[in-house]
């Protein structure tokens, strides 16, 4: 009987942040619902199973992903000057418009369960929020941010399911704005 010829083994190097960049690349390209540990491993060139050396589990790297959103949603808000509430709703719908499946991913995890946490998600979210309440610049800047993200984050999900209609996406996010 003919013997197996042994596949070639392969060490990445750095399968973490690899699959991390892959899993954020897969979100991006083809939607939140693409997002498989096996169709990131695919990618990267490892065995799906590598991949729970690094993950506990796809929410784990879902989290990860979702980390690296919200820290691109700080940048973009930290640019908000204090006491700019209609521009930081710009900022915000902006970014989700720019970011479709990006923003999806962030906003489908129970980010309750991470806020108070010290792995990255939970400092990246805590990030946009300081970000969010230095835009607004109020004493109760905390419960204004509240309103805003309710009230923007409703609409963002209103349009793009189709309930509500605009021009484009520039008019949408200027309405948004508007009603800040």
């Amino acid at each position: 009987m003919p013997r197996k010829t042994r596949r070639a083994t392969f060490h990445h190097g750095d399968t973490r942040r690899a699959a991390i960049e892959a899993a954020l690349t897969l979100v991006t390209q083809d939607g939140r619902e693409a997002l498989t540990l096996r169709t990131v491993a695919e990618r990267i060139g490892v065995n799906h199973r590598a991949l729970y050396r690094h993950f506990a589990s796809l929410e784990a790297l879902k989290a990860e992903v979702a980390a690296l959103g919200f820290g691109r949603l700080s940048d973009v808000l930290e640019k908000v000057p204090p006491g700019q509430s209609r521009a930081l709703a710009r900022a915000y719908a902006t970014f989700a418009f720019a970011e479709p499946s990006l923003y999806d991913l962030m906003f489908a995890l129970p980010l309750r369960q991470w806020y108070g946490d010290d792995t990255a998600l939970g400092p990246a979210m805590r990030r946009v929020t300081a970000a969010a309440v230095a835009a607004i610049g109020t004493r109760d800047a905390q419960a204004r941010v509240f309103r805003l993200w309710g009230l923007a984050h409703g609409l963002i999900g209103l349009y793009r399911a189709g309930a509500w209609r605009a021009r484009s996406d520039r008019q949408a996010i200027q309405f948004i704005a508007g009603l800040v």
